[in-house]
């Protein structure tokens, strides 16, 4: 759904973000100079305006994980189609000192959506193919999870670009199995809007020896899966 970088400044901190529709670099985060309360923004996010005048588009909290005790900090963000955007900027063991890696909020219902594409696998065993919508059609590349330990984490994460190129890690693909020991894929995805879906891709019948997947809408929702595990 998105990707960026926040890295610590002289006066504060610099952000970066990518989704599938924008790519939004030179965000400036800065201290909050009016914070009076404890729900109060520490940081204001502040973009500069073609005119050079500082627009506020967004806010930063500190905060603390309950589960690993760790810093790190939570970002709202405006795009300039007015859509709020939720994020946090989490450290990890392969980042320097004085950066942060952004991740989506991940969380809440998958949306009922017609959906069509296939997605293909390679001999490498990860997948390519395409997702479409009425108003959207975006490439995708599903590459096998290296941090899977429980087995209802994916088998694969869902990537794509944003309009900078930035890889943008979209969703996630499970193998699966039918009844009948056909096997297919569960995919869970967020459309370029930011909205969460789910599509099954099953084996098209006349891809000859091609391993192609079509995709097909699924509503129901998968319970026992962090999509973004």
């Amino acid at each position: 759904m998105l990707n960026g970088k926040l890295n610590e400044s002289a006066t504060g901190y610099n952000l970066a973000v990518s989704t599938l529709t924008f790519d939004i670099a030179g965000l400036q985060v800065v201290p909050n100079p009016h914070k009076t309360k404890d729900n109060h923004p520490d940081y204001h996010v502040v973009f500069r305006t073609p005119r050079g005048n500082m627009m506020r588009v967004g806010a930063m909290w500190r905060a603390i994980s309950e589960r690993s005790n760790a810093e790190y900090f939570s970002i709202t963000l405006t795009d300039k189609n007015n859509k709020t955007w939720r994020m946090n900027a989490v450290r990890n063991d392969t980042l320097r000192d004085g950066e942060w890696a952004v991740v989506p909020l991940a969380g809440g219902e998958p949306e009922p959506i017609m959906v069509a594409g296939a997605l293909e696998l390679l001999d490498d065993g990860n997948l390519t193919g395409t997702i479409e919508n009425f108003d959207f059609s975006f490439d995708v590349v599903a590459v096998e999870s290296e941090t899977k330990s429980d087995e209802n984490h994916p088998d694969y994460h869902l990537e794509a670009r944003s309009p900078g190129g930035t890889i943008i890690r979209v969703g996630s693909v499970w193998q699966a199995e039918s009844q009948k020991g056909n096997a297919y894929y569960s995919v869970a995805f967020w459309s370029p809007r930011g909205s969460q879906h789910r599509a099954n891709a099953v084996r098209s019948d006349d891809a000859g020896d091609a391993k192609i997947f079509n995709l097909i809408p699924l509503t129901e929702r998968r319970e026992d899966a962090d999509v973004f595990a």
